[in-house]
């Protein structure tokens, strides 16, 4: 019976050996991912948004949200709208009187391959100044305008950041 389990594992090892031999550089061991298609792929890499409380100016003066942009696309943004939800930090709930989901519209030219600095402000928005920075969840871009009348939309946030 040991002879037959040498036997047994020097035929898997043989085997293994003259498909690994026979493969012309792993090709036929590893299945290719086919690459996503344009369809797939976003026309832009943003960063985390990150919730500000300190004033920017001309950008708001008690809160607002701020994050880069870099477009990817062949032609130049006009506009980007903004999907996202807030949290108190300490309760995480809604910190809101009414809802706590925006959809902001934010007029902005960013050229081909440009990396921009996006704020979006929450003054209008806001009655009080917060003490603390609320929590960003499920922020994403439901939204992008071009200067040739084209338009990019995610409106169910499949690329959304989680907080």
């Amino acid at each position: 019976m040991n002879k037959n389990l040498i036997f047994l594992n020097m035929l898997i090892i043989l085997l293994f050996v003259i498909m690994l031999g026979s493969c012309d550089n792993m090709a036929g061991v590893i299945v290719d991912i086919p690459p996503p298609s344009s369809k797939e792929l976003t026309p832009f890499v943003i960063t985390r948004p990150v919730f500000e409380t300190t004033g920017r100016p001309y950008g708001f003066n008690y809160a607002g949200v701020v994050f880069k942009f870099l477009n990817q696309n062949q032609e130049a943004v006009e506009k980007i709208t903004v999907s996202f939800m807030l949290f108190d930090q300490k309760t995480q709930n809604n910190p809101f009187i009414g809802t706590n989901k925006f959809e902001i519209a934010k007029w902005e030219m960013i050229y081909p391959d440009e990396n921009k600095e996006i704020i979006i402000s929450l003054d209008k928005f806001i009655h009080i100044a917060p003490a603390e920075p609320y929590l960003i969840d499920s922020f994403f871009i439901s939204e992008i305008s071009y200067v040739n009348g084209g338009s990019w939309q995610d409106k169910n946030g499949k690329y959304r950041v989680r907080g």
